[in-house]
């Protein structure tokens, strides 16, 4: 946040000891009494300013908030202000802050250390130590190791989690026990973070906070942006395609009524020589995940084709006219695809794409009662028809205590069983690559919207990585991504057992027509 020069204000200063109450008054105070101003204006498509996210957070303490912002956006700074405010104004009040490590914990300490030194406000604080500070009011500011002992501490009405996608989330479910009404101020819970991993903590409090759980407010660098002069960019714009941000601070540019780039509608504290050197310094896909939150990097991703925008669609619904293709993956999560096969006439011949309309994704569940509830699958989304099932050739295999997974199927009623053809794994993946990512560049597997196991799985399949090198076999395969992904690519084989072959574009006739 940037630290403005102290003149005469603009307005009459708000005494130190008054409490303001609304949004106004809350930066008037900041700004006379700390020389702060924190930027105001988002300039990205769907993001929030950090002053709108910074006052929500302090004047309406919401239960549970998600904040994803760039590095050195100011994050752990505005969780120190909030803390250092709260604290001021609230005799008693008790904070916690917990990072993904103690180092990450420090951060927002080291954040209220500078605010409190730098400012007018050091009275209020009788003492600072290495990992807490006291206030004169007896309010208290203590960091915790990520551990499971220590977020087992005493209640809090305040706890902030610094890096949420680095921290365990069994310790930050824990931690979360904490946080309840005391003194008279309701529980509060701050999780901010850049979004790093892509199924991680992160990627899972995202879909939870859009699906309402909770509100979730995301700004980028953009937000915090130095406003850009005119000796950089050219009275005209001119100089704008010199710079390296130009294909992101032209983005968007309709949403401003006299078509400004980005930078020049930002007022931030954020230096633009320091954004160019991050972009020149990192590649595209680190930058817009770490600096523009556009999303978790996807480096490892097994299929970074997929595009939820092209890729899920309700054209995948089941056609009466197709044959209809199940395929079972069986262990300790059960998963299964319904899919069909439409042939296309493109200019270059007939293409085939896969319709993937239904899936099914079960812990723990017996052969029976997992072959019955694909078969009530089948009789809601397909009218009862199965054209082809098959499955992998593992499941024939006797255990020490019962019949075969097939057996059991076929017994249940999901018969005849078609067995995988033999292969390995990385050749049943790049058949479905090869739909995913064909060479032409058109996709050609579209997933129905309501299949979203079957569309996480697809996003968030991911590489082994070995001695920093990336591997030809998935990284974790006893995870629920796997049994969907191997279901499909076992489909497929069993539909194009030679692999893919491209269909000419002209008639056939015998030979003996030819002369």
């Amino acid at each position: 946040m940037a630290k403005k020069p102290k003149g005469p204000p603009a307005e009459a200063v708000i005494p130190r000891d008054v409490r303001p109450r609304g949004r106004r008054a809350l930066r008037q105070w900041i700004r006379d009494h700390l020389g702060i101003e924190i930027a105001r204006q988002p300039v990205c498509r769907g993001h929030t300013a950090p002053f709108d996210y910074f006052s929500r957070i302090f004047l309406e303490r919401p239960p549970l908030a998600l904040v994803l912002g760039p590095r050195g956006g100011g994050k752990s700074f505005l969780s120190a202000l909030d803390t250092h405010l709260t604290s001021r104004w609230n005799p008693r009040h008790t904070t916690r802050i917990l990072g993904g490590s103690l180092a990450q914990s420090s951060q927002v300490h080291y954040a209220l250390r500078d605010l409190i030194r730098g400012g007018d406000d050091a009275d209020v604080v009788s003492k600072l130590t290495k990992d807490g500070a006291y206030y004169a009011n007896d309010a208290e500011v203590k960091i915790l190791a990520a551990s499971s002992t220590s977020v087992r501490g005493p209640h809090v009405p305040t706890l902030k989690l610094d890096e949420v996608d680095e921290i365990d989330e069994e310790c930050r479910e824990a931690a979360m026990g904490m946080c309840m009404n005391r003194h008279g101020v309701p529980g509060s819970v701050v999780m901010t973070s850049t979004w790093h991993r892509v199924d991680g903590p992160m990627a899972r409090l995202m879909e939870r906070g859009h699906a309402g759980d909770f509100p979730v407010y995301s700004f980028c660098a953009f937000e915090v942006l130095e406003h850009c002069p005119e000796e950089r960019s050219g009275k005209y714009l001119e100089k704008c395609p010199e710079c390296p941000l130009v294909q992101w601070c032209h983005k968007d540019r309709d949403l401003d009524p006299l078509g400004r780039p980005k930078a020049k509608r930002a007022d931030g504290h954020y230096a633009i020589d320091s954004l160019i050197q991050k972009a020149r310094a990192t590649g595209s896909r680190t930058f817009e995940a770490d600096y523009l939150c556009l999303g978790p990097r996807v480096d490892g991703l097994w299929f970074p084709g997929f595009d939820p925008g092209a890729n899920v669609h309700p054209r995948a619904e089941y056609d009466p006219s197709l044959a209809v293709h199940v395929a079972v993956d069986s262990g300790v999560f059960t998963g299964a695809v319904f899919f069909q096969v439409a042939k296309l006439p493109t200019p270059t011949g007939v293409a085939e794409e896969i319709r993937v309309f239904a899936d099914y994704l079960r812990e723990n569940a017996s052969a029976e009662a997992n072959a019955q509830a694909l078969l009530e699958v089948a009789r809601t989304r397909c009218n009862g028809r199965i054209d082809v099932a098959s499955t992998d050739p593992a499941g024939g295999s006797r255990n020490p205590v019962g019949p075969t997974v097939i057996a059991e199927y076929e017994r249940s009623g999901l018969r005849p069983l078609r067995r995988w053809p033999h292969g390995s794994v990385a050749d049943g993946l790049a058949l479905l690559e090869s739909f995913l990512a064909p060479a032409d560049g058109r996709s050609r597997l579209v997933v129905h919207p309501r299949c979203e196991a079957t569309v996480r799985a697809l996003r968030h399949y991911r590489r082994a990585k070995r001695g920093g090198q990336w591997q030809d076999y998935p990284e974790d395969p006893q995870h629920p991504h796997e049994d969907l992904v191997d279901a499909l690519r076992g489909g497929l084989r069993v539909c194009f057992p030679e692999g893919r072959s491209p269909q000419p574009n002209y008639a056939r006739v015998h030979a003996r027509q030819v002369f």
